[in-house]
Order: structure tokens, then C-alpha cells, then sequence
């Protein structure tokens, strides 16, 4: 049982992960290698995107906490996608048009970057929803491995433009909530 849900945690965690930067580090707010805030990008700006960021990072531990309220359930494919993906796509959406909306004030090619890569992984969460849907675990685990790679991408960009708080691991930090 452990085994199963550390799994579908993995499975899923893709799906969120790739939503903010995430990606294989376990880096958390903060913990940027000294970088300086690019000269451009207003103060308000990256304050804002942060605190999106937190409330992004905040949901995504809600929906791992509501996924596993039933471990009595298990971690099919099938159930990974419902309670899992699915709630996780409507959250990427709302923080990308929060993210979005930002950017033109930025005035920041890598701010650019960062927001911009959030249709990928919306449309990318889509495609894993319906693979998961039509009961395809192949198709499922390539989205996710792309969702990754698209993840790692962000995050590089939020941190190359002074997002802290965005340059976080959505993947330990899903796991790091069946904890609390």
C-alpha cells in the first residue's frame, strides 16, 4: 500500500510539479544560489509573483491531502487522474493567468519565459488527464516525464528572473504534505 502511493504521488506530483518551476531538486523558498533580482523587473511585480507562487504551493498540498483522505480507495490510474490531475489542472490554470497578467509589467524576457510556459503544461495536463482517462499508463508516464522536463524549464526561468518563491520542487513539496 505504501509502495502504491508513493507512486501515484510520483505520477502526479509531474502534474503539479510543473505548474511553478519544480523539477528533481529539493530546493525550497528561497533557496536560490545568490542570484540578485534582474535590474528591470519592478519589486511589486516579484512580490506578487511569489505570493502567487505560495498559494500555489499551498493548494498543491491541499489536493495531495484530499487525495489521500480515502487510502482505502487506492492509487489506480484511474483514481490518480480524478483526484489528482483533474483538480490539479483548474489550479494551473488560475495561476497562470495570475502569472500572465504579470508579465507585461516585468519587462523581463526570462518573466516572459516563466509565464509563458505555463500553456505547455496546462495543454500537456490535458493530454496525461484524458491518457488517464482512456486507461493508458504508457501514454500517462511519457506526460508526466515531459511535464517534468517542461518543469525543470520553468523553474530555471522563474529563478533566472528573480522569482524566489517560484523556483520551488511542487514534487516534494506534494509528498512533503502526506506528513501533515
Amino acid at each position: 500500500m505504501i509502495w502504491a502511493r508513493g507512486v501515484a504521488l510520483c505520477i502526479v506530483a509531474s502534474v503539479l510539479a510543473a505548474g511553478c518551476g519544480g523539477g528533481g531538486e529539493t530546493g525550497q523558498p528561497g533557496e536560490t544560489a545568490g542570484e540578485a533580482r534582474p535590474e528591470g523587473v519592478p519589486s511589486a511585480v516579484i512580490g506578487r509573483a511569489d505570493a502567487n507562487c505560495r498559494y500555489f504551493l499551498r493548494e498543491t498540498k491541499r489536493i495531495g491531502r484530499r487525495a489521500l483522505a480515502d487510502p482505502s480507495s487506492g492509487f489506480s490510474l484511474e483514481m490518480t487522474t480524478e483526484r489528482l490531475v483533474k483538480p490539479s489542472i483548474p489550479l494551473l490554470e488560475h495561476v497562470a493567468d495570475r502569472q500572465q497578467a504579470l508579465a507585461s509589467s516585468a519587462g523581463d524576457p526570462h518573466f516572459d519565459l516563466y509565464a509563458e510556459l505555463f500553456e505547455p503544461v496546462i495543454a500537456i495536463a490535458y493530454e496525461r488527464l484524458g491518457a488517464g482517462r482512456a486507461g493508458d499508463p504508457v501514454r500517462s508516464k511519457s506526460l508526466e516525464e515531459l511535464l517534468a522536463n517542461v518543469g525543470l524549464e520553468q523553474r530555471q526561468a522563474a529563478r533566472d528572473a528573480g522569482l524566489r518563491d517560484c523556483d520551488i520542487d511542487f514534487q516534494h513539496a506534494l509528498l512533503s504534505s502526506l506528513g501533515e
